[in-house]
């Protein structure tokens, strides 16, 4: 079930978040539908161990909020996660991205822990840093990396489906 927007809300956009998840580990993410939300996934707080594949992030304005330096893979087993924001291509057709996906880059840790800097978002300055941490992937700061993620979403799960 996803909330509806409130008046206050951006219509385009759900809740805030999408699912919050804080202090849980070794627990299974799976076959989910993240859309519309302000941020799809916000992770923190020691959380470990859990597995996040098979899910659709869709249309969110931040897909994932991840402010730790670890780096976490958010794929198993040769698959993913669907990002509606990956320009990726598939050239072997398999169904699986050529490259990783990185949800957040150095700017976006910047605004979250300084949102006023967000007046320089369409700077020079700013899309030399993005166009540097492409080039030299080293400069990524730590953070989730999606090294399958899917060309196209999973099925939409059914309104009436129950956990397992």
């Amino acid at each position: 079930m996803v909330p509806e927007p409130t008046s206050a809300q951006n219509p385009r956009f759900g809740p805030e978040k999408c699912v919050f998840i804080y202090n849980t580990n070794h627990n299974r993410f799976r076959n989910n539908w993240f859309e519309h939300c302000g941020i799809g996934v916000h992770f923190t707080a020691g959380s470990e161990g859990n597995e996040i594949t098979g899910n659709a992030f869709v249309g969110n304005r931040n897909q994932v909020k991840y402010v730790g330096t670890r780096d976490l893979d958010w794929s198993k087993g040769g698959r993913g996660n669907y990002w509606s924001d990956n320009p990726a291509f598939d050239l072997n057709g398999d169904g699986i991205a050529d490259t990783a996906y990185r949800p957040n880059d150095l700017v976006d840790r910047v605004l979250w822990t300084a949102p006023a800097a967000k007046v320089l978002i369409s700077s020079p300055a700013v899309q030399v840093l993005r166009w540097a941490q492409a080039q030299f992937p080293a400069l990524y700061p730590g953070g989730v990396v999606d090294t399958h993620p899917l060309i196209a979403p999973p099925s939409r799960p059914s309104a009436g489906r129950s956990l397992k």
